[in-house]
């Protein structure tokens, strides 16, 4: 590969790094806002923050489990971006990467949701899963991720091996 990137590599890169960010974004706007608000749709956030905070419980909404577990993404298919700018890494590679971070998407959100989610369940005494129906909408970027990167890799290995 030489060190000067060809215009798809330095497309992909930026595109799949804004898609990767953007699910986290989503994810955490589901996470701390869109179900508490659904799970509790008499109440205002600030209400559900109060009730959950006025328990003597140890419980929390899971704010640093979160953010770490839906960093690790977009700072993955940061660095991938740029190693795709700069040419190190082809564009075909970039693309299956973040299609991977993508597909992974769906389990580093139940992972970030899970002390949030069992916080609303003891606070307001209801199911710990998820209230909003946003949830879906990570969950099928994932999976179709997860297909178009199956057949990305398919398309590669049959490739290499008519050369």
């Amino acid at each position: 590969m030489t060190s000067s990137a060809s215009l798809p590599a330095r497309l992909v890169g930026p595109v799949g790094a804004a898609a990767v960010l953007a699910y986290a974004a989503f994810a955490a706007l589901q996470i701390q806002v869109l179900n508490p608000l659904a799970t509790m749709p008499d109440l205002t956030l600030e209400e559900i923050h109060d009730v959950i905070d006025g328990r003597d419980s140890e419980d929390t909404m899971g704010w640093g489990l979160m953010t770490v577990t839906l960093l690790i993404g977009p700072v993955t298919a940061v660095i991938v971006a740029i190693l795709g700018v700069r040419g190190r890494v082809s564009a075909g590679t970039v693309a299956m990467i973040m299609l991977g971070l993508l597909s992974l998407g769906s389990l580093a959100y139940l992972v970030a949701s899970f002390p949030a989610g069992m916080t609303l369940a003891h606070t307001f005494m209801v199911g710990g899963a998820d209230h909003a129906p946003w949830a879906t909408i990570l969950h099928s970027v994932s999976a179709v991720s997860l297909f178009a990167l199956a057949g990305a890799v398919i398309a590669r290995a049959v490739r290499t091996s008519m050369r």
